[in-house]
């Protein structure tokens, strides 16, 4: 049968694609749109994460706090133009009505093309644009598809002022040898800055040569692959995966330590396990360790570790992770316990989390008060539609 394909307007285009979105029936995790008679396709998603958050002497009377925001809402645009040329454009407005904040900024967090070119015997994308850079296996995860409530986002420290959210704005590489998957990228971070001493306040030199920040994350496949661009935290996977991987990051006397410019250098390195087990169980376990070097004046610096262990019986899984990082500035390191529980109603399309944190945080000594610990305690409960 022939088909016949009419000439759309690109907003009329996004226009039905967001209501087939919202209606057609299913689990898939976005609508797929044909656009004519090639290989062209448009697929909007929608991510939804409503949070319920109670703090333990968070409310001004000292009283247990609480709070009611969307930790994510998304809009997400992808497709493909040719069989080898895709794209990915993702919006965020995080923590839309926390602490009563209804006016948090709303931007482009992603915004990447892909190209795929064809190797012997093997795969290669070219991506450029706003993207993750490819640093460890947790920082390249995608938050649909997280295993647990949230990242450890206290243990990934980018300089502040380095791209957005773990994301930068660049060109990468990314394939496979075999059983060796690579990721190297080229990324804008830290804009080169002049000092000004007649400034109020004066600004510091920082990156005077506008060297650009070179990210790699190489990762080896003992058991399956993710060939994915973004990882998953759990797979629901029918076949096992297991993967080790190590990741570096550098930009040259691009950060302030003390007032004076520092090279920023980190690694990582990461093992990941998904095993399926009869009786649609299945066994979940993941850990990172960093290394910070942005200045031994600098807070962010030093060594960070998480882990986390879950274990899925059907639809419920009951995990525990753990945080800890020991800074080189003294008195500011912490560790946070994390027991939760996951209800998968319908895999990544939706589902109900909840989290307890128990975390003990050093604060250094002031001027007025010597150094302290402090014990914070928050359950959080979120609930997920991704479609």
């Amino acid at each position: 049968m022939r088909t016949h394909t009419l000439p759309l307007s690109p907003s009329l285009v996004v226009l039905l694609a967001a209501m087939a979105a919202l209606v057609l029936p299913g689990s898939a995790r976005a609508a797929k749109i044909p656009l004519g008679e090639g290989p062209a396709t448009l697929n909007v998603g929608v991510l939804v994460q409503p949070w319920t958050q109670l703090s333990k002497g968070g409310a001004p009377a000292g009283n247990v706090g609480t709070d009611f925001f969307l930790r994510r809402v998304r809009l997400i645009v992808s497709g493909n133009v040719t069989e080898r040329i895709s794209f990915f454009i993702e919006t965020d407005q995080p923590n839309l009505g926390r602490d009563g904040n209804w006016n948090p900024a709303f931007f482009v967090q992603d915004a990447f093309a892909s190209v795929k070119l064809l190797t012997t015997g093997n795969v290669l994308w070219i991506d450029a644009g706003m993207m993750l850079a490819p640093f460890t296996h947790h920082s390249l995860q995608g938050a649909t598809t997280l295993n647990t409530l949230d990242y450890h986002a206290s243990l990934v420290r980018f300089p502040t002022n380095e791209g957005k959210i773990w994301r930068d704005a660049g060109v990468q590489v990314r394939g496979f040898l075999g059983a060796l998957h690579y990721r190297l990228g080229v990324f804008n971070g830290i804009e080169g800055q002049a000092a000004n001493p007649t400034a109020t306040p004066p600004v510091a030199e920082v990156n005077p040569h506008d060297i650009p920040r070179v990210v790699a994350h190489v990762r080896y496949n003992l058991l399956g692959t993710e060939d994915g661009f973004f990882f998953n935290g759990i797979y629901f996977a029918d076949q096992p995966k297991l993967s080790v991987g190590v990741g570096a990051d550098y930009q040259p006397r691009s950060v302030l330590s003390a007032g004076t410019e520092r090279d920023d250098v980190n690694v990582g390195a990461d093992v990941f396990l998904d095993y399926p087990l009869a009786n649609d169980q299945e066994l979940l376990f993941q850990t990172n360790a960093f290394r910070y070097w942005q200045g031994r004046e600098n807070t962010t610096s030093g060594f960070g570790l998480f882990g986390e262990v879950g274990y899925r019986i059907g639809i419920i899984e009951p995990l525990f992770s753990a945080e800890y990082f020991n800074a080189d500035v003294a008195d500011t390191d912490f560790l946070s316990f994390r027991p939760g529980f996951n209800v998968w109603v319908m895999k990544h399309t939706f589902n109900v989390k909840a989290e307890v944190a128990i975390t003990r945080q050093q604060v250094p000594a002031t001027a007025t008060a010597a150094a302290d610990t402090t014990t914070s305690v928050a359950g959080t409960a979120q609930l997920q539609l991704f479609y």
